[in-house]
């Protein structure tokens, strides 16, 4: 594992995906045993259910974007929001990658160079590691699909049969 970032930013959607299922075990798992999650400030800011105190707690460290970075992002256009295009940036600049279930995000993180991860696959690196119960990760899974129409059926049966080969 010695090409894996020293970090991962995490985007609001994956966050909000955790919190409103009452998974936050999750977030704090990948902090101790995957990746630090670094979190921007304006993510924080986009995502009501979670204060400061409680992402710290979760083992997450709140990042400042830099002047540059919010210039860059600030510039109108193009399928990404001002925070994605924060996300990108701060990971570009810092050698991070990306956790987030957006798809214009996995594009341009994958046209740049930049790692990315889904939403639910980290779970299944935790399963991997040993780290998080299959069975967990599968109502969890099941859990987000109810609450976000992003993770289709399509998804959860490709996570459910990813997760049977652990």
């Amino acid at each position: 594992m010695t090409d894996r970032p020293a970090a991962v930013i995490s985007d609001a959607n994956v966050l909000i995906d955790y919190i409103k299922v009452e998974r936050t075990l999750v977030l704090r798992l990948v902090s101790e045993h995957l990746f630090p999650i670094k979190l921007p400030r304006s993510v924080l800011d986009e995502v009501d259910q979670l204060s400061q105190d409680q992402a710290e707690a979760l083992g997450m460290e709140i990042v400042d974007e830099t002047l540059g970075q919010l210039r860059e992002a600030a510039v109108r256009g193009g399928p990404l929001s001002l925070v994605d295009k924060l996300c990108f940036a701060i990971a570009r600049d810092n050698g991070w990658a990306v956790w987030s279930s957006d798809k214009p995000l996995h594009a341009k993180c994958k046209t740049d160079g930049i790692p990315v991860y889904w939403g639910l696959q980290l779970m299944l690196e935790l399963c991997q590691a040993g780290k998080l119960d299959p069975d967990y990760a599968m109502e969890t899974a099941k859990a987000i699909e109810q609450v976000n129409e992003r993770i289709t059926e399509e998804i959860f049966v490709a996570f459910k049969k990813k997760l049977s080969v652990i």
